[in-house]
């Protein structure tokens, strides 16, 4: 079944193979490269042999802006130098003395693997049914929605709720053992309270008068 993407679409990992495959992944390139003069045909001319090393458009683009030590290419010498031949001087980086290619930067696979694994990762992706609930399962959703439906009540039921919460934490405080405090406790005076007396010294304030010569 021959298959025909769209050159936006173009998988940048895949290595074309067949002319329609090769002819998207032309465009690809010149798309993502912002070429939009570039002639194809050339273009076309430049990469085939690329592609027939294994090279993937990912590949491509990324030879064009390093070389194979990791050192950036730099500037183009020639800043009206057409896509084709830019191409061609980029990629002479890639060939060695005898003429062979390089091994490229990014590893490619065909088009066949690229969708097995598309497909893979929608099945793995893909949402799983809903599994029924236990028993325990029911309860628990049951008693969340109580909670929330609690959470939901009128004013006056929360205000009473509340006061109650209130009442137990106060209630926790409480010693073991001692009476609970009631409201007139609080409104005892200190008057009320009996306080000991202070004892005064007898003898404080008095003083011998001086005597009459």
């Amino acid at each position: 079944m021959r298959v025909r993407l769209d050159p936006r679409q173009w998988p940048g990992r895949v290595v074309p193979d067949t002319d329609d495959e090769i002819d998207t992944a032309v465009e690809a390139v010149c798309l993502r490269a912002n070429w939009p003069d570039a002639d194809r045909s050339r273009v076309r001319g430049a990469l085939v042999p690329w592609f027939a090393e294994e090279w993937c458009v990912d590949a491509v683009l990324a030879a064009v802006d390093v070389k194979p030590d990791g050192s950036r290419q730099g500037r183009p010498k020639d800043r009206d130098q057409v896509a084709h031949d830019f191409l061609r001087a980029r990629l002479r980086a890639w060939t060695g003395l005898g003429g062979d290619r390089a091994r490229p930067p990014l590893a490619g696979m065909t088009l066949g693997q690229w969708f097995r694994v598309n497909r893979r990762n929608a099945r793995l992706n893909e949402p799983r049914p809903a599994k029924a609930l236990s028993e325990a399962g029911e309860q628990a959703r049951e008693q969340s929605k109580a909670q929330v439906r609690a959470r939901l009540r009128d004013p006056v039921e929360r205000s009473r709720e509340r006061a109650r919460r209130w009442r137990e934490a106060l209630d926790a405080l409480l010693v073991p053992g001692l009476p609970v405090p009631t409201f007139d406790d609080s409104r005892k005076l200190l008057v009320d309270r009996w306080m000991p007396k202070p004892q005064v010294c007898a003898h404080c304030g008095h003083g011998q008068l001086p005597m009459a010569a």
